[in-house]
């Protein structure tokens, strides 16, 4: 078989870096191959990719040793423009990959086809193809910078996916992704796969990497400390030292035998751990059609965000939010999750201030902000954009952090909750390092601390886990810990269903513009129509309580035991 890509003893440092953020890596990746690289934040994954793809040294600029041979051309001696047919490159941050010059996304779609010169009627049978096979269809004469972020990471991988070079190259493709759209969108990598193209993958979603990965290679601190199948390298375990986040059902068969529960180890899936009890048990797992519990919302007295009724409708004519009612209390943590589009955002901006309602009203505090300013409401809300580079403009971390509060209350008299902020976040040890020095989910906790140096009644956490992996995930759930013992109000909103259903103790569930349900997050997530109809999957725990317990499981892996030995006695 053909190598596709080899990299000999390649080392590369970043103008300025006291170390190097690729250390002696070799690695070949056969014609074909389907290899997910792995490991947390700041191991070198991205780097590796912008190697292959040629961003480095050409236009990330910094010293680069040993060889990288993509397609049979060297890299380094190769121009970006000679590598573009032969390797596609999906960037972390879908913004970075938008063009900038195509006004809808059909036009998005043809704009890498007609730069390699591709006939028209080729041209426009591709896109009318990609359009329809990503469901973007609906969307094919938007803008792509008015979409939501999710949307924008389909338009991203359908741009690179409709070009159809041999090798793709895919960084954290679904971070911003619903449940079911993250599954059309690897099924189109599988794809492409299927086909013949080689595809170098970095994700943090081990079930699907675990389910796709032909070979899973793990990084840590520059270089590779691991590599093998997915059964192989999930059961190792230089692999958790190395900070990777597992597949979810590893954990929860963790928890289930610590109960007393004797199961093989290392489940790669749900199906593999319910398969698993099954054989343990003897019991035959149910089609998890269950009567799902009566959600009903709680009426929140003395709420300090009070949503009446809203709807906005933008200057497009797209109406993004429908007569949507919320309140929330003082310490209370709310998440807001469904499917892309469904106007989470736009509802986090009304409340923030940044968009004001076509109808209804948003109450702060017992009082009506529909005559507020902006910078009024920004005061007592503080909102963490989706994006973190909408937000940073500033030269190193502790003046990102300490902008607004030293505008506000005066210079230097802020300075204790600007140290608490940047302490909490963990961004103590980069204080002085440019933001865009640090990676994309390192920037996000940046945005994090500048929000939480405001010291806002109201905190708002736009897609927080997009990228994260499990120190940020871990570090994320602190924050979230303390700023509800300090009784700020926290909405956060977020694709990460296992987050949702181990740290807040209620959902609401957005779909089509409305709110669908809103209630304890142990009820929420055996809602299945609702589910159904935000596009949003349940987490590892909810499906493997549907197979064996049913509803009356909760969150709970103690009702969970019980339910499982409950039925394993009586069978």
């Amino acid at each position: 078989m053909s190598i596709a890509i080899d990299l000999q003893d390649v080392s590369f440092t970043y103008p300025l870096s006291p170390r190097p953020a690729l250390g002696g890596v070799t690695l070949k990746v056969a014609s074909g191959e389907f290899v997910s690289i792995v490991g947390a934040n700041g191991a070198g994954k991205s780097t590796l990719c912008q190697a292959i793809r040629g961003l480095v040294p050409h236009f990330t600029r910094g010293v680069l040793t040993g060889k990288v041979v993509v397609s049979g051309h060297d890299v380094e001696a190769a121009t970006i423009g000679e590598l573009t047919p032969d390797v596609g490159y999906v960037f972390q941050n879908p913004f970075t990959q938008m063009s900038g010059v195509a006004s809808t996304v059909t036009d998005e779609l043809a704009y890498g086809l007609s730069n390699l010169g591709m006939p028209p009627d080729e041209m426009r049978e591709r896109v009318e193809n990609m359009l329809a096979r990503t469901k973007l269809s609906d969307l094919r004469d938007r803008n792509p910078f008015e979409l939501s972020g999710g949307q924008q990471q389909r338009v991203a991988l359908a741009s690179i996916l409709v070009m159809d070079q041999p090798i793709l190259v895919i960084d954290e493709p679904t971070s911003q992704l619903d449940p079911e759209t993250t599954d059309a969108m690897f099924e189109l990598i599988s794809q492409a796969h299927a086909s013949g193209r080689t595809i170098i993958l970095v994700e943090h979603k081990m079930e699907q990497v675990a389910q796709f990965s032909d070979r899973v290679v793990v990084m840590q601190s520059g270089r590779i400390v691991l590599q093998g199948t997915p059964a192989d390298v999930f059961s190792d375990p230089r692999c958790a030292e190395a900070g990777v986040r597992m597949p979810e059902a590893m954990y929860l068969r963790r928890a289930l035998v610590s109960r007393g529960l004797e199961l093989p180890p290392h489940p790669l899936s749900v199906a593999a751990l319910i398969s698993d009890i099954a054989a343990a048990t003897g019991l035959t797992p149910g089609t998890g059609e269950w009567d799902a519990p009566e959600v009903a919302s709680e009426i929140k007295q003395n709420a300090l965000v009070d949503v009446r009724g809203v709807g906005f409708t933008y200057k497009n004519g797209v109406e993004a939010v429908h007569d949507v009612s919320l309140s929330v209390a003082a310490g209370e943590s709310v998440a807001i999750i469904g499917q892309n589009g469904a106007g989470k955002t736009t509802l986090a901006k009304m409340i923030n201030g940044l968009l004001k309602p076509s109808i209804g009203e948003v109450w702060l505090d017992g009082e009506t902000t529909a005559k507020w300013t902006a910078a009024r409401t920004a005061r007592r809300v503080g909102y963490v954009f989706q994006n973190p580079d909408d937000q940073i403009f500033n030269k190193s971390v502790r003046a990102e952090v300490a902008y607004a509060p030293d505008r506000l209350k005066g210079a230097g008299k802020a300075a204790a909750q600007i140290d608490d902020a940047i302490e909490l976040a963990g961004l103590g040890d980069v204080k002085d390092v440019n933001p865009y020095d640090l990676p994309l989910s390192v920037r996000k906790f940046v945005t994090i601390a500048s929000v939480l140096a405001l010291d806002t009644d109201v905190v708002i956490l736009d897609e927080p886990t997009a990228g994260q992996d499990l120190v940020g995930l871990n570090r994320l759930i602190r924050i979230l810990r303390e700023l509800r013992s300090r009784g700020k109000a926290v909405i956060t909103i977020t694709h990460d269903m296992e987050f949702v259903s181990q740290n807040f103790d209620r959902t609401v569930i957005m779909a089509d513009r409305q709110v669908v349900v809103d209630g304890p997050t142990d009820q929420v997530f055996y809602d299945r129509p609702a589910l159904r109809t935000a596009l949003v999957a349940e987490p590892a725990f909810v499906q493997v309580a549907l197979a064996f317990a049913g509803p009356s499981a909760r969150l709970s892996v103690d009702r969970l035991v019980a339910g499982i030995t409950s039925a394993d006695r009586q069978a």
